[in-house]
C-alpha cells in the first residue's frame, strides 16, 4: 500500500485545541485529532462554513496562526465533523 503522505503524522498533546477563522468572521473551535509539518485534523460541531477547498486561517495550540486550506471534510455523526487542513504558509 502505497502513502501518499509527505509528511509524518504525530498525535497532538491531549486538549489540543484548533481554532479556525473562516470568512474572517466566524471562529470555530475544535480538538486537534492529528498533526504533520503539513497540516492538521480537528473534531468541530457540525458546521456548514465547514467546505472542502475553502482558504481559513488555522490557530493550534501554541502556534501561530497560518492559513491553510480545507483539504477534507468527513462527517463522523449528526452533530460532529473532522476536518483536514493543509498549511499554505
Amino acid at each position: 500500500m502505497e502513502n501518499k503522505r509527505r509528511h509524518i503524522r504525530f498525535e497532538p498533546e491531549e486538549n489540543t485545541f484548533v481554532f479556525v477563522n473562516i470568512d474572517n468572521e466566524n471562529v470555530h473551535g475544535g480538538l486537534c485529532t492529528s498533526e504533520s509539518q503539513s497540516g492538521c485534523s480537528g473534531v468541530f460541531r457540525t458546521c456548514g462554513s465547514f467546505v472542502a477547498g475553502k482558504m481559513v486561517y488555522v490557530k493550534v495550540g501554541a502556534l501561530d496562526a497560518l492559513s491553510a486550506e480545507i483539504k477534507w471534510v468527513s462527517e463522523l455523526d449528526n452533530d460532529t465533523l473532522k476536518v483536514g487542513f493543509e498549511y499554505l504558509s
